[in-house]
């Protein structure tokens, strides 16, 4: 057969498979009552979705056939990388056009089974073993204390603020959220705390300088982990907190309160029991614990692109696989706090430090590292906002500890001085 027949035979089946997917875009979005955006193709062609008139229309670009062919049959992670690429630009808000996968039409651009078998090997070799958890936390949390110094608060946290009212800045808002951690746990002067994931130290230093505790801390990002020394040693706070570059499943001695704030997410299922058995060995009877995490509506596997990109070996739990293993040890819960549109708005914020600072951004790392991170901040940020995400800080006791508050008020009233239960009660 002529090689010029052959071409045009091809060419015929390339143009024929293009139409064929633009129509399945056309069909998955045919019903899509939402907010309007257009998708603009590379040969031009435009087409329009959704009903509902805004002021956040935007337009995604599509510059290759590839482009919506990954996106079709791999996903988010087939979005990502096109955009990380440059192969998919959006005109307007990018947290608006990846909030798409929350729609249910969304869900019908499915990764094909090879691309499964592709993300089951990526998981397994991102578990959370104590070499795993290493290699995972250092991809992520060892990129440079000068970079996330850009867009994160003066404290350096890296998880969700509370905010009292929405105008309320980052600053205070994450001074907040330890305030009433500490509150939370009932800290007193004197008290011993252990720490698991100490970040870059904020927590155990404001509970250390304000409630007199001494902490313990783990933490295996060596940059956290270094920079938090310095920092307790500028505050002079040497004999109170202590940095360990361990891993918390090598935790040493026993305390009176328990704190973990944003690790969880990195512990992974399979640990769970490791760390409700911790919490239990490492705790005094009859004294409370706070775990603070995100968590899902549902357990679900996490996002390939978050997984592949941005955290390795991460895994966002339910509160159904949560609970029940702090159930196995007996653990009672004292309260739980949902802080979903917090989070929302402490991302609102780092995005917009981030993209304020971008310039130095770009002196660290290149275009596509940017566009990722975009992607990875937009993203999580509609997570809580429209997705499936929340924010759960879970206050637990060891045992039947009747001496507690009375309500949540001191929790978040300075000023308020709680009665508590006290055994004459019963």
């Amino acid at each position: 057969m002529p090689k010029i027949i052959i071409f045009i035979i091809i060419k015929k089946i390339v143009l024929e498979m293009t139409m064929e997917l633009k129509n399945f875009v056309d069909k998955v979005f045919s019903k899509y009552r939402g907010r309007k955006f257009e998708i603009q193709y590379w040969d031009g062609t435009k087409h329009t979705y959704g009903t509902e008139d805004t002021d956040r229309f935007f337009t995604i670009t599509l510059k290759t056939k590839n482009a919506l062919k990954n996106i079709i049959f791999r996903g988010s992670i087939g979005f990502g990388e096109a955009y990380m690429d440059g192969d998919v630009e959006v005109e307007g808000d990018l947290a608006d056009c990846v909030s798409l996968p929350a729609e249910p039409y969304f869900s019908l651009f499915r990764p094909t089974f090879r691309e499964k078998i592709k993300y089951a090997r990526m998981f397994l070799k991102n578990r959370n073993t104590l070499k795993g958890s290493k290699r995972n936390i250092h991809s992520h949390y060892d990129l440079g204390n000068d970079f996330y110094k850009l867009w994160l608060d003066k404290n350096m946290q890296y998880t969700c603020a509370y905010f009292e009212y929405p105008e309320q800045s980052l600053d205070d808002a994450q001074l907040n959220k330890m305030e009433y951690s500490c509150r939370k746990l009932e800290l007193k002067e004197g008290e011993t705390v252990l720490e698991t994931g100490s970040g870059w130290g904020g927590f155990a230093i404001y509970a250390a300088k304000n409630y007199g505790v001494k902490v313990k801390s783990y933490n295996i990002s060596h940059e956290q982990v270094e920079y938090a020394k310095e920092w307790a040693k500028r505050e002079n706070l040497e004999n109170r907190v202590e940095f360990i570059e361990d891993d918390y499943r090598n935790a040493e001695g026993v305390f009176d309160k328990f704190v973990s704030i944003g690790m969880l997410e990195h512990v992974g299922v399979d640990n769970y029991g490791t760390f409700s058995d911790i919490i239990f060995s490492h705790l005094k009877d009859k004294s409370l614990a706070l775990i603070h995490t995100i968590t899902k509506l549902f357990p679900d596997p996490t996002d390939p692109f978050t997984a592949k990109y941005i955290f390795p070996g991460g895994l966002i739990p339910a509160l159904s696989e949560v609970i029940p293993a702090l159930e196995k040890k007996l653990f009672t819960i004292i309260d739980i706090d949902n802080l979903r549109l917090h989070y929302a708005r402490t991302l609102h914020f780092w995005r917009e430090n981030f993209e304020r600072n971008i310039d130095k951004v770009r002196k660290m790392f290149d275009e596509r590292f940017i566009r990722m991170w975009r992607v990875y901040l937009s993203g999580a940020m509609t997570s809580f906002s429209d997705g499936p995400m929340t924010l759960s800080q879970i206050l637990i006791a060891k045992g039947r500890l009747n001496n507690v508050r009375l309500n949540r008020r001191a929790f978040y009233d300075t000023k308020y001085k709680d009665p508590h239960w006290n055994y004459w009660t019963y």
